[in-house]
């Protein structure tokens, strides 16, 4: 999915975001958040040599009351991906193998049911998240490249991923009313790899012809309510 999709989506998302975010719930205002933090993104798959790598985060949240220590959290958040594949460059044969860096813009827009354990001061909470992805590019001079364990796999076929993903989410926030720190496991349901298969990966590396990799990713930052 190009950018000006996923900006687009953003834009149109943050004006519903927003508008929602002023509405009354049994009698509370909504709690508008701004959060920020880091992500440590990975591509589960045992065919790929995979080494994820850490990013930022940052996007909007809302905390609404629902029924005594149950609310309804909801958001949009932006992420820079990053991981790295081992590969070595095409000539001469014997040169030796290193990281080749790819990196990913993605949206998240994210439903979650949570429950206070501790008052204000320490919740869990879980749920479904839609993503939308933009390229997975490859470093600059990727077509010089092979990727490690393949003699056709250059980095570059890799790069349209499927555009759409669907995660589950887990995790926890603590802290006071106003500032929370929040920390999130997110396991991606759907194959990430579903649109390369579809477009013939396999005539060009019959191995992966089925290649198959889920999302695998660890985030967390600070949340400052409004």
């Amino acid at each position: 999915m190009c950018i000006k999709k996923i900006v687009l989506f953003s834009f149109l998302s943050c004006i519903s975001f927003f508008s929602y975010s002023q509405r009354i719930w049994d009698g509370e205002y909504n709690r508008l958040g701004l959060q920020a933090g880091v992500n440590h993104f990975n591509i589960q798959t045992d065919a790929l040599p995979i080494t994820p790598k850490m990013s930022w985060t940052a996007g909007f949240t809302t905390w609404d009351s629902f029924y005594n220590d149950f609310e309804f959290i909801y958001g949009i958040n932006f992420f820079d991906f990053k991981l790295s594949m081992d590969g070595r460059v095409k000539q001469p044969e014997d040169s030796p193998y290193g990281e080749i860096p790819f990196t990913m813009i993605g949206v998240q827009a994210n439903f979650f049911g949570s429950y206070k354990v501790i008052d204000h001061y320490l919740s869990i909470h879980g749920g479904p998240i839609f993503q939308l992805n933009g390229k997975f590019d490859a470093r600059q001079d990727a077509e010089y490249f092979f990727v490690e364990g393949y003699e056709n796999l250059n980095p570059i076929d890799l790069e349209e991923i499927s555009s759409v993903n669907f995660n589950l989410a887990i995790g926890l926030a603590g802290g006071l009313e106003k500032v929370k720190l929040w920390l999130q496991y997110q396991y991606g349901i759907n194959n990430l790899f579903n649109k390369l298969t579809k477009e013939g990966l396999g005539e060009k590396e019959p191995s992966l012809s089925d290649l198959s990799g889920h999302l695998s990713m660890v985030t967390g930052g600070l949340i400052v309510f409004l």
